[in-house]
């Protein structure tokens, strides 16, 4: 993941209260340019990833919107969810009527229950487009983070790049 702050869209660690919060001071690394995630291990020691349980590492990253026009934000991974991980977003700005997480964007309905994964959010307006969420110009999505279960793959995890996608449109995602 590029960490650049002229992008126009910006992935940084996340915060609260203007401070990092501890999962992104733990797992996210920016050095060099680039944003990187770092799990390493399962289950070795009680560090890394609980192997054959559910990990759920709240808060780590915050994607903005720098551009000048509206995108749908996602991400895809060849291992997300084969690989036994998915990305997702607590951000009470993207979430539905009675905190339920389950925005909707392309129908401007509530419906999507926090995933980004462009290949597998779920479509309950039924339009063939992911329901992911619709970063305005400026608008930010705080509080992703990450979940593990059952085993997961930490090589085939590793062995690719997590790409966070952008665009106006779904048939540019």
């Amino acid at each position: 993941m590029a960490d650049d702050a002229d992008a126009l869209l910006s992935i940084i660690p996340d915060e609260r209260s203007g401070s990092p919060t501890a999962n992104a001071e733990e797992y996210v690394d920016t050095t060099g340019g680039t944003v990187s995630l770092d799990f390493t291990g399962t289950d070795s020691g009680a560090t890394g990833i609980n192997d054959e349980a559910t990990t759920i590492i709240d808060d780590i990253l915050t994607i903005e919107n720098q551009g000048t026009q509206g995108v749908y934000v996602g991400y895809t991974h060849p291992a997300s969810p084969t690989g036994n991980f998915a990305l997702y977003h607590e951000d009470q700005d993207f979430r539905g009527p009675g905190g339920g997480s389950n925005y909707d964007a392309s129908a401007g309905n509530y419906n999507n229950d926090g995933q980004l994964n462009i290949n597998t959010a779920p479509d309950a307006d039924g339009d063939g487009n992911p329901d992911l969420v619709f970063l305005g110009p400026g608008d930010k999505l705080e509080h992703i983070g990450l979940f593990f279960f059952g085993s997961p793959d930490a090589s085939a995890i590793s062995a690719d790049p997590i790409t966070f996608k952008a665009a106006a449109s779904f048939d540019d995602l």
